[in-house]
């Protein structure tokens, strides 16, 4: 059996997903968990897909996919191949700080919690944090849910509550998708702190145009029909 399948999307990260990759190896070694590594490459323009297929025949417990360009299009491909009885996703560019997860696995592993993830102490810089809390007190003011940290990953829960989520956006909006939807479901969320450490390599994906597709985003979603037609579903 295995107790948790990891999801790492990779993007434009050649250069350096092996090294970062090691260090989450060994770190999920020391919690003494039999785990899985599902590496997914989407739309990179570097060596990323050929790195992550090199080190699924490198590693043991390792799995290499690809999957159209999108944060959340790598995330649903990892998750739905995912077999562990717990699954997490977070991203792959070394600022995670990793003494994170032995708590986030116990915590998770006492079923108090539907879910457990982080909250960012710090951000690369003050205009992220900014953008992080705009975009938490907007989302939990459209929808009426908790100001979390919606982009803070890692997070885990049950894969067996993955298919009443039916997560479908393919972008970083899968995050916000995630919040809303686990909040109508009731579900019981843990936060842990978490600093974030410098990027350790690769290129941001973030830009002006990021933050007015959020926004934008966001707007859609709340004046739609699809959060209803799921909640009926």
């Amino acid at each position: 059996m295995t107790n948790l399948s990891l999801v790492l999307p990779v993007h434009n990260q050649a250069d350096i997903i092996e090294p970062v990759y090691r260090d989450i190896r060994k770190t999920l070694q020391k919690i003494h968990i039999t785990y899985e590594c599902i590496l997914v490459e989407n739309g990179s323009t570097d060596e990323s897909k050929n790195a992550v297929f090199l080190l699924a025949k490198k590693y043991p417990h390792t799995k290499a996919l690809t999957a159209p360009i999108g944060y959340g299009s790598a995330v649903i491909a990892g998750l739905h191949k995912a077999k562990g009885v717990y699954v997490c996703y977070m991203p792959s560019d070394g600022q995670i700080d990793l003494s994170v997860l032995p708590r986030l696995w116990g915590a998770i592993n006492s079923r108090t919690w539907d879910m457990v993830k982080v909250h960012r102490t710090t951000r690369e810089t003050v205009g992220r944090y900014v953008f992080s809390w705009c975009l938490s007190h907007l989302v939990a003011t459209l929808f009426g849910i908790p100001a979390l940290d919606l982009n803070g990953s890692p997070r885990i829960f049950l894969r067996t509550k993955l298919t009443r989520l039916a997560l479908s956006h393919k972008d970083s909006f899968i995050d916000i998708e995630f919040a809303v939807k686990a909040h109508r479901l009731n579900w019981k969320i843990k936060e842990f702190p978490m600093r974030t450490l410098p990027r350790f390599g690769g290129t941001s994906t973030r830009s002006w145009r990021t933050f007015v597709e959020f926004f934008s985003n966001i707007w859609r979603y709340r004046i739609s029909d699809e959060l209803s037609s799921w909640e009926q579903s």
